[in-house]
């Protein structure tokens, strides 16, 4: 069965917990809205340090990049953060416009924003910039004609370039990874050669991550069978509720990852109760503490890590491959080849169907709660996964 959403308000709040922790301790600043932040929010007087200055223009830049998502004026508001001509300020006011057409098919209304930033370093630059790195997770409240308001959400690191001009800290660059972008500048009516160079970034950002990913000793034994033949069931309301821990956050006691989404998956998997299995890296798949909550000396198969691999270990044993998404229920897995061109790229959770009844997913890379399945683009191709109620050991 789907998750009920009686209990979507219990996991709201178990959300804004994990990000309060997530940013109550790193300096993290938290707005949120209904209009466009003031143009002028992001003027610095000039005995300010340069270092502090940069960080509010950062933090003001982003807040007005997520309050895009509210309407055509907000959207606007962000070239008053970014440097004048930038090619910046017009690609992100597209990716505003696809984000707000794609909510519209949906049948979903913005009502309110709510974006918290975490400043994570500053540091010198080319002739006299200075880069910004931040974590931005941003709430977005909705509803639909029917009246019905549900909360999804987005976490997504920065790594922004600033230069000061005329005593005014701007934005001139922004680098950043989001699996959403190739869609938005699709719905947004960017041209098909940047869509299509979007996706190929995109892919082979995901697989330069896991061919670099530190391989695990040659053997280990991660008793993870009773030695003895044994049933068990699959408990997707637990796998849901790590999958909803998590997913805006990282659970500090695994290893994390640049290309995180198939170590979450295996997360999500473990937690739903199925077992681990082999002993190497190259086969089974496991993941092995050490006798430690420290992920320091932690080690992992490779199908713990990679999709591919992640789906070879999983088919027929713990999953059967389905037809469509509608044949799927919270703690089941989507995954997604983004250009379609034969290899997979991504993996997400299913945790359930939004207040308008539409599936939702939780995942890692972009880390993503409760957004609608479809991420990728036309030429995206999907893979659905179903959680078997039960397996024999």
């Amino acid at each position: 069965m789907l998750h009920p959403p009686h209990s979507r308000a219990v996991l709201l709040t178990l959300l804004v917990v994990a990000l309060a922790a997530l940013c109550g301790a790193g300096g993290a600043t938290a707005a949120t809205v209904s209009a466009a932040p003031s143009p002028a929010s992001h003027a610095v007087v000039a005995r300010t340090p340069p270092s502090a200055a940069a960080s509010a223009a950062a933090l003001a830049y982003l807040q007005a990049r997520a309050h895009g998502l509210l309407g055509p004026a907000q959207a606007r508001a962000l070239s008053a953060h970014c440097a004048a001509g930038s090619r910046l300020a017009r690609r992100e006011a597209l990716l505003a416009v696809g984000a707000r057409r794609l909510a519209a098919a949906l049948g979903h209304h913005t009502t309110a924003v709510c974006c918290r930033v975490r400043m994570t370093s500053v540091r010198p630059g080319a002739g006299g910039a200075l880069i910004v790195t931040a974590r931005a997770v941003t709430l977005v409240t909705w509803c639909d004609r029917a009246g019905r308001s549900d909360t999804e959400g987005e976490g997504l690191d920065h790594v922004l370039t600033l230069v000061c001009r005329h005593g005014h800290w701007l934005v001139t660059a922004d680098a950043y990874a989001s699996d959403l972008t190739p869609r938005l500048l699709q719905a947004g009516g960017a041209p098909q050669r940047v869509v299509a160079a979007a996706g190929a970034s995109l892919e082979a950002r995901a697989r330069a991550a896991s061919s670099t990913a530190v391989p695990a000793p040659a053997s280990v034994d991660v008793r993870t069978t009773p030695g003895y033949v044994d049933k068990l069931s699959f408990d997707r309301s637990a796998a849901k509720a790590y999958a909803d821990r998590y997913a805006l956050s990282y659970n500090p006691t695994y290893t994390s990852f640049s290309s995180d989404c198939a170590n979450f998956g295996s997360q999500v998997m473990s937690a739903g109760g199925f077992p681990q299995f082999g002993d190497t890296y190259a086969s089974g798949w496991w993941y092995a503490k050490h006798g430690t909550s420290s992920p320091g000396n932690d080690t992992y198969s490779h199908a713990w890590i990679a999709v591919t691999n992640q789906q070879g270990a999983w088919n027929v044993k713990y999953t059967d491959f389905v037809s469509s998404v509608t044949d799927l229920a919270a703690g089941d897995f989507i995954y997604y080849d983004w250009t379609g061109d034969g290899t997979w790229d991504h993996v997400a959770e299913l945790v359930g169907t939004n207040s308008a009844g539409q599936r939702v997913v939780d995942a890692h890379t972009t880390d993503h709660y409760h957004v609608y399945w479809k991420l990728g683009t036309s030429a995206t191709h999907y893979r659905f996964a179903r959680t078997r109620a039960t397996v024999v050991i």
